[in-house]
């Protein structure tokens, strides 16, 4: 007896120890892009992934440098201006194997406001390559070298220890260079090697690898190009490798997509998401083989997929579309395995192989409609192998609107795992018909209503706003229980809800 009533209070005392923690949020912004504090789904709430909006062309590749395999670009605000840095590069489609018609070469652009670019003459490089250099310098071209003009990859460095010659970095290389080398610029444009030699080999690398400062751990981070292991051998897929210094990395470790099947992967786009940095969102390339039926050999664009499979067949077959995938800690994501962007109506002839690869990189645009909120902008290619279409195209999604809780007129429910917060008032990111409505909920760990704060004293919330203050019957001050273990409900019908932050 005396060993049994000590198993009971070990017990006891166990599942006191292993009561869920609540989770300390402060004021920062939380999107339903996983379940990571969703605790229980009620009715007919669900996850539902949202598809970009389509825009205006962006930018041609159509400079004697750039041509129909232009790409890998990357885009970011650096103050008042935009910047963008692409690769220049053409092939020769025909009914002889694929080849380079030229060699590569790292372009530059930049933008007053994030939708119109310019191509700037710089004068650094000419154009064609020559040895007594008798071509011309009036052109966008930024570095014009080796392997690393297939992928070149900049960022701006927010480290605060970092040096002002080496404000922008870059990571680029290939399978002939042995790995990804290392640049630097103080300005952004005028550029320099860093490393004398690869800093990472292991991996493909003939993809758009990327690179940021990570601030919250104080490292670099480096998301590569890499085939599957174990279980996966042999899939496209994507490894991470991480620096101190950004001189000296570690190996390179492959993601995880649990309760994904096995896909492939051929850009990963993975960054820290700006309004929630905490968040890391990716905007893979998904490459997809499929054999070509009947069906397939009529799908436009028919004359250049019947060039394209002569000179190479695969790039003639098979197709590439755009997902989306969150994570929290950078090496295990949350993927849709539904496209974030499908390739689009067969007359337009998206529907192959090099088409519908994501910049790198998201910014804010302001809307086309005077007064509404400004929007996320990210941009598409289109129209690849084709040596006078060949192009970029802005698409445009609502703030944090890349994922939300839905709910149809029928009716939902979304309760929270036990959070903490800062903040006197709370917001949401929402929209309704005009027949729906969200009304929330402030319960204890145990799922009481809090006095003040229930389901009944809240009022009716319809309509679409970005940064909605919800209120209750007293108001919306909050600060009463500040630092209290709480939990959100959310009672929805015919609505989205995007995001949420307790805000002063």
């Amino acid at each position: 007896m005396k060993y049994f009533r000590l198993f009971l209070l070990t017990m006891t005392l166990s599942s006191v120890a292993g009561a869920e923690e609540p989770v300390s949020i402060g004021n920062r912004r939380e999107l339903f892009v996983d379940r990571a504090l969703v605790e229980r789904l009620e009715g007919r709430s669900e996850f539902r992934l949202h598809a970009p909006t389509r825009r205006e062309v962006a930018i041609k590749y159509d400079q004697p440098w750039e041509g129909n395999a232009s790409g890998y670009a990357t885009v970011f605000q650096d103050g008042d201006i935009y910047r963008m840095y692409y690769r220049g590069h053409r092939y020769l489609v025909d009914d002889k194997p694929l080849r380079q018609a030229q060699s590569e070469v790292v372009c530059y652009a930049e933008s007053q406001d994030g939708i119109t670019w310019v191509k700037p003459k710089l004068g650094l490089f000419d154009w064609p390559p020559t040895r007594n250099n008798s071509g011309t310098k009036d052109n966008n071209i930024i570095w014009r070298g080796g392997p690393e003009t297939h992928n070149f990859a900049p960022f701006k460095d927010t480290n605060p220890d970092c040096k002002p010659d080496e404000r922008y970095k870059a990571i680029g290389g290939t399978v002939t260079s042995k790995g990804l080398l290392t640049f630097k610029s103080a300005d952004g444009v005028h550029w320099s090697k860093k490393s004398d030699g690869p800093v990472v080999t292991k991996g493909a690398f003939d993809s758009h690898n990327t690179c940021f400062w990570d601030a919250g751990h104080r490292r670099y981070v480096m998301y590569v190009r890499y085939f599957s292991k174990g279980e996966f051998k042999g899939l496209r897929s994507i490894g991470v490798s991480y620096s101190t210094d950004f001189a000296t990395w570690s190996e390179p470790v492959g993601l995880t997509y649990p309760g994904s099947p096995p896909q492939q992967m051929y850009t990963n786009q993975i960054a820290p998401y700006y309004r929630a940095p905490h968040l890391l969102m990716g905007f893979p390339t998904r490459y997809v083989a499929r054999p070509l039926n009947e069906h397939g050999k009529r799908l436009d664009p028919v004359p250049l997929r019947d060039r394209l499979t002569k000179s190479n067949q695969r790039v003639g077959t098979d197709l590439t579309d755009g997902l989306f995938m969150s994570s929290r800690d950078g090496q295990t994501f949350r993927r849709w395995d539904e496209a974030f962007l499908r390739p689009g109506p067969q007359t337009e002839g998206h529907w192959i192989y090099g088409d519908n690869y994501s910049t790198y990189g998201l910014w804010e645009t302001k809307s086309p409609t005077p007064g509404d909120p400004t929007e996320i902008s990210m941009q598409y290619t289109e129209y690849a192998w084709l040596d006078d279409d060949h192009q970029a195209r802005r698409y445009t999604i609502r703030l944090d609107g890349f994922v939300s809780l839905h709910a149809p007129l029928a009716g939902g429910e979304v309760t929270t795992k036990p959070l903490q917060f800062t903040g006197k008032k709370l917001e949401i990111n929402y929209a309704t018909s005009a027949a729906g409505s969200v009304r929330i909920e402030i319960q204890d760990v145990e799922g009481k209503p809090l006095p003040g704060f229930s389901f009944e004293d809240c009022l009716d919330h319809y309509g679409d706003s970005v940064n909605q203050i919800v209120a209750w019957k007293s108001g919306a001050d909050v600060s009463v229980i500040v630092g209290q273990p709480i939990r959100l409900r959310f009672v929805m019908k015919d609505a989205d809800l995007y995001s949420f932050r307790f805000v002063d």
